[in-house]
Order: C-alpha cells, then structure tokens, then sequence
C-alpha cells in the first residue's frame, strides 16, 4: 500500500479558491472592455491603444479567421515579432475559438517548415510561411486603431477546457514539442495573480521573447483587470537605459527578468547609483527561469526597499508558472521555489512512484487546474510525462513528471536540486540537448555526437563533443548547427574526438567527456602504438591525446579538427614537458608529430617565412575591369556589407540603419540566406542592437573565399545591377596564420570584391585594412598607398591586407572609387562599453581578470572607439560624400591610452590587482591552459624574443605613433564625432562592462569586479 503524501510532507497543495467554471480568458478580457473601454490598453513605440482599440482591432482578425473557416480546436500559427500585433492577434485568435502558437521569424526556414507541417494551422496572422510549408490562408493583422467597429460574425466561442495556445519547446526527437495550455489553466493563473498583485500591476512592461511562455502573463494578464501594457523601444534585452528610462517615463510597476539578466541589471544599479531613481514607480519584480543568485537578489532589495520580489517555476506544460516565492530576508543562503498557486498541487515521488519523506529529494510532480493538454501529435509522449493520479489526497486526474528533482524544507517550501533528463537550463532557455544531437547528426560525414554541459562558470555552456569523416571540420558543423538550431541551441564550444567513449551498456560515457573538459581526460593506449615508446614522437602524441582529445596520429593536427587555440595548449605543454619555448607559429607549420618533434629535437623556432613583392606576383594581378558607367546621384543602389557578423562589421550596419532608409545587403557564410539572416541577427544582439528592424537590410548566404562570392548566378547579376555601394569588412583576422593560409579569403575574396565593384555600373568600395600594413611599427604612414616596392610587414595577415591594398591601388587607377580605411586598435563602443572579445587587449584584461593579477607594462595603445570607426565607414557610403579614387584614411583617434592605466582600474574586492613579473604572470597562466580564453591569449602573449624591452611588444602597438590623420580627422569634425574627448569615461565603460559581462564571476580570485 502507498503511503500517504500528506503524513510524508510529499505534497504541497495551494489554497482552495472558487473559479468561474463557464469563463475563458477572452471573457475577463471582454469584461474588462466593456468596463474600461476609454482606459489606455497598450502603450508603444509610436503611440497608444485604448481598450476599445484594441477590441477592433481583434474583432478585425477574428472575422478573417472566422472568413477561413477558423474555430475551436483548430491552431492559428502566428507569424510576426510585432508585440502590437501580437497582442491583437492573440485576442482575435481567441474569439474565434482556436488556439494561437507563436514563431519565432528568425528559426532557420527548415524548422519552421517542419514545425508548421506538424501543427497543421488553420491559417498564419502575420507573414507568409517559408518556402516548402504547407499552403496556408495568410491574413494581416492590423495595429492602427479603426474609427468605426465592424462586429466579427458569431462565433463558437471557447469553453474553459479548450486549448487557448501552444509553445513550442525543445525536443529529443529532433523536433521541437508543441505544448498546449487550455483555458481554465490560464484563467486560474491570471485570476491568482489579481489576487495576490492586483495593487502592484497596474503598469506592465512586457520583457520576455514572444516565443516564451512568460510573455503570455505579460501581454494578457492587464488586460483582464484594466491594466496596461508598456511594448518596449530598445535594442536588445540588455539595454538597460532604454528599459529603466521606459520604466520611468510611464510608470511601470510590474516587469520580470531571467535571473541571469537581472544580475546584470543589479550590477549596473550598484556601480550607478545616479540610476536607482529611475525605478520609482516599481511595486514588483518577477524572476524565474532559471536558479536566481541569493547575494544579487538580496542586494537589489537592499536598494529598493520598497519594490518586492517573487521566485517564479513552472514549466510550460502547465500554464506559465505553478509556484511562487517572495523573497525575504531570511533567504541569503538560497532561493526557495515557494509553495504552490491556488488549486494547484505539488507532490514529490522518488524512482518507484512512491512519496518522499519531508527533507528528501524526490520528482517534482505537477497536479490541478494548471495542467495542459500535452503535446500536440505526440500521444506516447504525452503519456510519458502526464500520468494517472493514484493519490485521492491530490486533485485532478493526472500527474505531470517534470523532470525536476526538489525537496521539502522543514518550513513546508519547496527546494530545488537539479533536472532528471537532458533538458538543461541555458540562459533562462530549457534546452533538450537530444534536440542539438539529433540536428548536429544530420550533416553528413557526421558519426557521434554528445553534447554536454560545462558548469565550471556561474554561466553553463555546451559542449559539442563529436567524430566525424576526416573532411568535416569544427567551422563546417558549427555553421551547420547555425543553420538547423536557434542561436540559443548552438553549443559554444566544439571538441572533435577520434570515437567517444562508450560505457559497458553502449551509451556514450559523459563522465569522461565532462573529465575531459576538466583537463582529465585519460591516457590511451594508442599513443605506445602508434610511435616507439619513450620517443620525442610519443610523449607529443600523449600530449595530442591528453590536450586535443586527438588520437589518431597519420595526420596533421588540423586536418583531425585541431585549431589555433589547440596549437597555444601545445606550446604550453611542450615547455613544460620538454624545456623549450616554442612559437605558436611555428607549431602550425610543423603541424604533424614528426615535424613537431623535429622543431624540438632542433631546439629553436622556425624563421619566419621571407615573402617578397616578387613573391607575389600573381596576386598582386588585377587585370583589366572594364568599362562601365558611372550610377547616378539619385540613384544611389544597394549597400553589400561584407563581415556583418563581426565585431566592427555588426557596429556598421547599425550605424548604416541610424544614416538612413537605404536598403543593405549582407554578405554571410552560411548554408542558406534563413541561416545567414539568423547570424546577422546574433551579432546585433550581442553588440547590443537587437533585431535592428529600424533598417531595410537583408541576408545573403555566401562565400568570400569562391569565384562570384559562391552565389548563383542569378544572385550575382543582381548584385552587379543593384548595388551601389560595398563595405568590406570581413575577411579573416589571425595574426597566427601566415600569408598563404589568408590569402584566399583577405587577397582573392576582395579580388572578387573589386570586379564586382567594376561590373555594370562603378560601384564605390570601402576596404578595412590595418594600420601594420607599415614594416615597422611607428614608422611613418601617410594616408596614401604604399608604394608597391616597398618592404613587407612580417606577419601573414598583415601581408594580406598589404596585398589588399595594392588591388585596391590597381582598381583606384582604373576609375573605381576605392577607399581603404586603416584601423589600428579598435576600442569599446564609447556608450556601451561593447569591446572586440577577440582583440589582444581584451584578452589581456579578461586574462588579468581571471587570474586576479597583472603584469607590468609601459606600452601605449591608440583608443579609437568602434562606434566612431562605424560612423566613418558609413558615411563614405553616402553618394554627397566626395570620394576620390584611391583614397586612404588612417581612422586613428588622437590619442592614445598606457595599457597600464587599463589594467590598473581593474579590481578583486574593490581592491587594485597586484603586479607581478611577466614570468610569473605567465606561469599562472598556463596552469589555466585547458580554458579556450586563457589558451587563445597565450597564443599572442608569449614572447617572440627573451631581448623585448618590455614583455607585451609585439601585442600593443599604438598605431597613432608615427601614422598620418589629417584627412581622417578633418572627417571626423564633420561629422562632428567627438573622439579623443571623455577617454577617461569610455575607458571606465569599457572595463566596467568587461568586468560585469566577461570574467568577474569566473575567476576565483575575483569575487566583486568593479572599476576605480
């Protein structure tokens, strides 16, 4: 016989409270119109909605619907970002009886064709549907406000136990599950949340992606107690100013926050106290999504004693959220989830379905109004998680498994203590990483994939470990998973294997992969095997096994998956293992084992390879390109951006949508335009612009490295007739690689560039180079072409954009309007702090960050802010801009920052870091050699010679030194940027930023980050 629940302390069971049994979400809704129909509804971007607005508007889709046969029990796909329209959408869809599911425009089209294939809508508001899905009636929907009513036709109005709406969340199958809420669920949640917040949400700021389910309390909830809607204007969830200042201006009282974000936000209030003034009008905060942290939640309420906040969870499947917590003091240790909302139950159950005893971890279970309808199309797995009730103690006929393992504290709370499955929680996003194995498995050549979760940080990452055909590389599997997932399902890392390890049973061994991540990874025995034991060879080949996870030896290390940041490991484990300092360089010339060991046994470093102009003869060809005609003034064409999904390239195209309407192409290696179009969007979300909707820009998948940019032809006659205009900012930057590994893309992708530029019309072209073009560092460098004899820079990717220049010489002399912009360091954006993760001086700051310590230094490095280099570029793209042919413009701001002042504002405790000796600095770095960051420092820190004067020549140059400006400094002033004033508080931005977004929670050694 099973035990009771109730005498176990198993289950917690909200109060009992009397629901309306006959009414829907659409009747509070429609209640709350007819008593507040004057009463502002939404508040938007561009203006405001009143109730009675917004019932037209809905009245309007509801018709469309009801025109396409639309009713109970169908689905309406809704296909549109628009939080107005959505809105509206949502209540037209309800009227008429049918259940709305939201997409996301920006899922690669595959997934949308197959998401849509299985739904099978009734219709889509919105958009059209991609390319290859099933043919659906496509309606409009409307969001200016009508002047007259237009009834909708009588509809078969939902019954509280219909579908109201579906999301769709990660699945193991591949394919992402559809699951669906009823009505009555969702009265009970709004309907408690009146009870509980009515005095707090009178003004809600709708916060959360439109494809959670988080957004649903958000954009409904006010609506059914005369409320209002605040729909955002920012750029990104983390422009705080603009949300605080949205706050502020309309009086918010209500919002919620993934928990990784509001620590970001707490983090910011702390260090800009001048801020907190802002959030007045808060009553409440929402957090939920994933675990929040105690210290941050608790120091947010230390400075606003007056705005409470609740402890969210719930899963999807069961309306939004199932159990709430508001925090109190006494929670410093940990959060608790809480206790359960009215007519709903929690019961924990361990691995034979039997309750567990109070202060025993056991399933969370899920029970009452608030349980869903399963998975749409899925019975089998439907029945999996929604099981009978044997329990009369609980109500309801079923019992939804979360997959969530909690506990009962002795104060009757429910705890916490991790996920039964392979759904994880990434970012406040629950990801199923069968999802991501099923995806990744797809591209062919492909043999294993295993994906596992990193947790060494306070933020979790996914590891893509894999074996594959000798051909697939790491760069070939990420775009592909770009392509096939969302950008929040791409792992952020990728670790090829020879095969993974297998248990006894068949199942892949994830405790030696997570040991493997660790540094861990055990020997094996193919390493004897393959060379004589005890040989240089074999401890190389240990070495490739233990450091790589590489174990198959007839290759060189790139061809089996290897990368430059696995060439810095090897340079850190051969001086330990061997006693000798080899370059980082010189280990990806000798990429095999016997030319690695050959380079140790010879005890010193390659020299570097003597490149010539005679050299490079064929390169340096441009050929005749024509003759064309000159494109009108009034007809300016197309902008093609080159490199927009890096970090200077995604800074352009905003400052291209702040210039102006004009339409910008961008060129994107992808594996279709779906998945081109979804990088771009990453990378504007990750400088801090969002979706960046305000401009007309396209995405293009293409290919620098191919003839005609790898496109069809079709593609490239367009872009001869349409374009106007090209910025290249793309190309590969590795100062690692030499010349002929850069070629293809730096030299014969803008070879490429250029004919396109001479084709059908002349097209002026805008070319990024590099102040290192120079032999010499401060040298001097006019703003004109280098003469063609003179000396080469040494490293490869310097000699490339040399290379460059010199097309672009060629091409200017022909009549083509040619620009090159020489950049030096490119510094953070002078507003937000937004730094190049990549630069040598980023890296140089998050390693000191990480390692609670930092070097000695009297170098300088010139400060030109990213958002000033982006206003430039863009603005030689205007036609009223007089551009000559050949024209050079070294964009270097006129002043310059001593790299130790950088280090210097650094903090751990509020505390300077302290200096040590370069030696020391880079033994403590090497004992974090397994981490990518500290591996791909290492790789440009460790000195070229014993000789330098300082340690860090080589990895700073202050391009201002020696470099010419005028002509770009006078453009400056028209432009009327401001560069070279307020240093002192881009610079104080910059690591503020870095401390709070990069390493301050990572390093042991760095407890609070701040800035002096």
């Amino acid at each position: 016989m099973r035990p009771d629940p109730t005498e176990v302390g198993a289950l917690l069971t909200g109060p009992i409270r009397p629901r309306p049994i006959h009414e829907t979400v659409v009747d509070l809704i429609d209640d709350t119109i007819r008593r507040h129909p004057d009463d502002t509804a939404i508040i938007h971007p561009t203006g405001t909605l009143t109730y009675r607005d917004v019932d037209r508007l809905a009245d309007a889709v509801t018709a469309d619907l009801l025109a396409v046969g639309a009713g109970r029990g169908d689905f309406v796909a809704l296909l549109l970002d628009d939080r107005v329209g959505l809105l509206v959408a949502m209540l037209g869809t309800m009227r008429s009886g049918a259940a709305f599911v939201p997409f996301d425009r920006a899922w690669p089209a595959l997934r949308q064709v197959r998401m849509l294939d299985g739904l099978t809508p009734v219709a889509a508001l919105g958009s059209p549907p991609p390319d290859g899905a099933l043919a659906l009636p496509v309606i409009d929907v409307r969001t200016e406000p009508a002047t007259t009513r237009v009834p909708a036709p009588a509809a078969d109005r939902p019954r509280p136990q219909d579908p109201i709406y579906a999301f769709f969340t990660s699945g193991s199958t591949g394919l992402p599950k559809c699951a669906i809420n009823l009505h009555h669920g969702l009265v009970n949640r709004f309907l408690s949340m009146t009870e509980r917040f009515a005095a707090d949400g009178g003004v809600v700021l709708q916060n959360s992606a439109h494809t959670f389910d988080s957004s649903i309390w958000q954009l409904l909830w006010p609506l059914t107690r005369g409320g209002t809607v605040v729909i955002p204007d920012r750029t990104g969830i983390l422009d705080f100013d603009a949300t605080l200042a949205q706050i502020h201006r309309h009086g918010v009282t209500m919002t919620d926050f993934v928990p990784s974000i509001f620590d970001l936000l707490v983090e910011r209030l702390q260090h800009r106290p001048q801020d907190r003034h802002l959030l007045a009008s808060m009553r409440q905060v929402f957090i939920g999504g994933e675990a929040a942290k105690p210290h941050t939640v608790q120091a947010f309420r230390r400075m606003f004693a007056d705005i409470r906040v609740t402890n969210t969870y719930g899963p999807t499947e069961a309306s939004i959220g199932s159990v709430f917590h508001a925090v109190n003091d006494g929670d410093r240790q940990v959060i608790p989830l809480g206790l359960p909302l009215p007519n709903t139950s929690v019961l924990l159950l361990d691995e034979h379905g039997h309750p567990t005893p109070r202060g025993e971890i056991g399933e969370i279970h899920l029970a009452g109004v608030c349980l869903g309808a399963g998975y749409h199309g899925d019975a089998e797995r439907t029945r999996q998680v929604f099981v009978p009730n044997p329990y009369d103690e609980v109500a309801g006929d079923l019992l939804y498994r979360t997959g969530d393992f909690g506990w009962v504290r002795e104060d009757g709370l429910l705890m916490f203590s991790g996920r039964r499955d392979a759904q994880v929680q990434i970012a406040g996003i629950r990801v199923d990483l069968g999802e991501i194995e099923h995806a990744l498995t797809t591209l062919p050549g492909v043999h294993q994939v295993k994906v596992v979760v990193d947790e060494a940080g306070v933020a979790a990452t996914m590891v893509c470990f894999y074996s594959a055909e000798r051909g697939v590389t790491e760069e070939a599997l990420r775009d592909h998973a770009r392509a096939a997932l969302p950008a929040a399902l791409v792992p952020g890392r990728f670790v090829r294997l020879a095969t993974l390890p297998l248990l006894s049973n068949g199942k892949v061994d994830q405790e030696r992969l997570r040991r493997r991540l660790a540094g861990a990874a055990p020997k094996t025995a193919d390493t004897e095997a393959a060379y004589p034991p005890d040989s240089v060879e074999a401890r190389i080949a240990e070495i490739w096994t233990r450091v790589l996870g590489i174990s198959a030896y007839d290759d060189d290390f790139y061809c089996l998956g290897g990368t430059s940041l696995g060439a810095a490991r090897l340079a850190v484990e051969f001086e330990r293992t061997f006693a000798i300092r080899l370059d980082v360089r010189d280990l990806i010339r000798c990429a095999t084992i016997p030319a690695q060991a050959e380079l140790v046994r010879r005890g010193g470093s390659l020299p570097p390879p003597d490149v010539t102009p005679h050299d490079l003869a064929d390169d340096l060809r441009l050929g005749e390109l024509g003759r064309t005609r000159v494109r009108r003034p009034d007809d300016p064409g197309t902008i093609l951006l080159v490199g927009a999904t890096g970090f200077i390239g995604s800074h352009v195209l905003a400052a291209l949508a702040a210039q102006g309407d004009r339409p910008v192409v961008c060129l994107v290696r992808a594996t279709d335009d779906e998945a081109a179009r979804h990088r771009v969007r990453a990378a504007l979300s990750a400088a801090g612009y969002g979706p960046a909707e305000m401009i007309r820009w396209s995405a293009l998948a293409g290919d620098l490295d191919k003839p005609h940019l790898g496109l069809p032809a079709a593609d490239w006659r367009r872009l001869c007739r349409q374009v106007g205009a090209i910025v290249d900012a793309g190309g590969r930057v590795d100062t690692l690689r030499d010349y002929a590994d850069l070629r293809a893309t730096n030299v014969h992708g803008l070879r490429t560039l250029i004919h396109l530029a001479g084709t059908h019309v002349r097209k002026r072209i805008i070319s990024l180079s590099t102040t290192t073009v120079r032999h010499t560092p401060g040298t001097p460098l006019a703003e004109a072409f280098l003469p063609p004899w003179s000396t080469l820079p040494a490293d490869g990717y310097s000699q490339s954009k040399w290379v460059g220049e010199q097309l672009l010489r060629a091409a200017a002399e022909q009549g083509v309007p040619a620009v090159v912009v020489r950049l030096g360091e490119v510094a953070a954006h002078s507003r937000t702090g937004h730094a190049n993760p990549r630069s040598s001086v980023t890296m140089i700051l998050r390693l000191c960050l990480r390692l609670g310590v930092r070097p000695p230094t009297s170098l300088h490095v010139d400060w030109t802010p990213v958002d000033v280099v982006a206003r430039v570029v863009a603005a030689l793209t205007e036609p009223h801009h007089p551009v000559r042919p050949g024209t050079v413009l070294n964009v270097v701001a006129p002043a310059s920052v001593p790299v130790t002042d950088l280090l210097s504002r650094l903090r751990a405790d509020a505390v300077a870091l302290p200096e040590v000796s370069y030696d020391r600095f880079l033994d403590r770095a090497a004992d974090l050699v397994g981490d990518d960051e500290t591996a791909r420092c290492l790789a440009v820190l460790r000195p070229r010679s014993a000789a330098a004067t300082d340690a860090l020549t080589g990895v700073c140059h202050n391009a201002l030194v020696g470099t010419d400006t005028n002509h770009a400094a006078r453009m400056a002033r028209d432009l009327a940027l401001t560069w070279g004033t307020g240093r002192d508080t881009e610079v104080d931005t910059m690591i503020d930023r870095l401390a709070r977004t990069f390493l301050s929670v990572n390093s042991p050694h760095l407890s609070t980050a701040t800035v002096q």
